[in-house]
């Protein structure tokens, strides 16, 4: 009985730091997708977006190592789920971010980057060398008028899919940079 209330405490415990390192890590994509953006009209930023997302792994296994060293142990499957949560609270971070930037900031602006883009001739010209015998400028311009008329809502749908992956994919290599391995 002991046992059990002592596991369903652990579990609390780690949960709870779980969110509280997630909303660091989150913090750190939020400020990452921001200086991306912010990219699109100052392209000196956005090798620092860059960098502070990718950041965000090696904050999570820090934070993750002091927990263990500091507050408890943490097995493998404990540390998975651990990093797990942590990410996933930072993807629902991010995503709020993305949602508030592409409904009340943007007004467009990520549109108009990729038009400029597409205009550049060195991507029209890779374009039509990957698809030969398509028309590139009516496909271009299809996926702006579709990027341009999707609402915000399916856009910060899509991307919390994509940093629901995201944090699953990181979860695994932070597990395993943070896990005690002197456990049986």
């Amino acid at each position: 009985m002991d046992d059990k209330k002592t596991t369903f405490t652990d579990s609390q415990q780690t949960r709870a730091y779980a969110a509280y390192y997630g909303f660091w890590v989150g913090l750190c994509w939020a400020a990452s997708f921001a200086l991306s953006m912010y990219a699109l009209t100052h392209p000196s930023v956005g090798n620092l977006g860059l960098i502070l997302g990718l950041g965000s792994l090696p904050l999570g296994v820090w934070l993750m190592r002091g927990f263990r060293q500091t507050i408890a142990p943490l097995p493998l499957r404990r540390a998975w789920h651990m990093a797990w949560m942590m990410f996933l609270g930072a993807a629902l971070i991010c995503t709020a971010t993305q949602f508030i930037y592409f409904a009340y900031f943007d007004g467009g602006q990520l549109v108009r980057s990729y038009g400029e883009m597409f205009q550049q001739p060195e991507l029209h010209d890779m374009m039509q060398q990957m698809l030969p015998g398509q028309d590139i400028d009516a496909m271009m311009s299809e996926a702006l008028t579709t990027f341009s008329t999707t609402p915000p809502s399916q856009l910060t749908l899509q991307f919390l899919f994509w940093n629901v992956l995201l944090a699953t994919i990181f979860a695994f290599p932070t597990a395993l940079f943070s896990f005690s391995r002197d456990l049986p």
